[in-house]
């Protein structure tokens, strides 16, 4: 179907006139009153009434109106891809992720997204909480892969949970056969892991009521994991973060079940492009078959 007796419709409808319509394209008003003949001999039914009035749908025309004006948009940001690709702009895909998720699923997603576009430059960031959220907020980052947070307004596109582990000395009284109950963590010194991620991990106390004896660090997971080793603590840390990394150490998993949600954040009313779509697509395709334990 041509695109531009689509286009001709859509401003004759908005504008109500042929006669503006035809201005505003540069076209003659009879040259545009036959492409809308023409268009309607093609689909098989009228869309438009015309009259004193002036113009306006059809019942059978309002019913495709929006699929057309989806059909242009579309149209348009293909053109623009493709200007975009002939000229060389937009070859690089600014990517953000905290550590655990740069560590455990970049890698992969990285080698997919490749095959497929292997003329993208593809650079990766790690960060904190705030370095990541602040960078999509400043164009830093096209995308960044992190855990949901409503303190910093944004496009946020769920993959899948990450499950907290309760980490703990080995010599903890406890059942290591059972799931640690969150209530345990009530008044014990917890090594709260760098600052951000104390946001997911309160979300969970909070919830459940619960209080520990918080002790702000500004150290990295494996840093978290060695001070707990050495009996200074206890902490809580998500399976991406605990993945391969077990130490001298209990890791269980908690009860009742707790996690945060990692996603694919962009700025608010961002249109993603082609290229970020598709690399959205495989992030989601390797995340729901992503094994979390082990």
């Amino acid at each position: 179907m041509n695109v531009q007796k689509l286009e001709a419709l859509i401003t004759a409808i908005d504008l109500g006139s042929f006669s503006r319509a035809a201005e505003k394209l540069g076209y003659t008003q009879s040259g545009l009153t036959h492409m809308m003949n023409s268009l309607e001999a093609e689909l098989g039914f009228s869309v438009i009434y015309r009259g004193h009035f002036g113009i306006r749908p059809t019942e059978k025309g309002e019913r495709i109106l929006p699929a057309i004006r989806r059909l242009l948009t579309m149209e348009q940001e293909l053109e623009k891809e493709i200007l975009r690709i002939r000229e060389g702009e937009d070859c690089t895909l600014q990517v953000g992720a905290y550590s655990s998720i740069a560590t455990q699923w970049l890698p992969s997603i990285a080698k997919l997204f490749r095959k497929e576009y292997p003329d993208v430059t593809l650079k990766i960031s790690q960060g904190s909480v705030s370095d990541l959220y602040e960078g999509l907020a400043d164009h830093r980052f096209d995308l960044i892969l992190a855990s949901c947070n409503d303190r910093y307004p944004c496009q946020f596109i769920p993959l899948r949970d990450d499950r907290f582990r309760a980490i703990l000395p080995l010599d903890y009284p406890t059942d290591i056969a059972a799931p640690f109950p969150i209530r345990e963590f009530e008044g014990r010194r917890f090594l709260m892991p760098s600052l951000g991620y104390d946001i997911d991990i309160m979300t969970v106390f909070h919830d459940h009521g619960v209080l520990p004896e918080v002790v702000s660090t500004f150290v990295d997971d494996p840093a978290i994991l060695s001070m707990v080793e050495h009996g200074l603590g206890v902490s809580m840390l998500s399976e991406l973060c605990v993945r391969g990394r077990r130490g001298n150490i209990l890791c269980l998993p908690i009860e009742p079940n707790v996690s945060r949600k990692i996603g694919i954040a962009m700025p608010l009313k961002k249109k993603p492009s082609e290229v970020e779509r598709r690399f959205i697509a495989i992030a989601k395709r390797f995340a729901e078959g992503f094994v979390m334990e082990g």
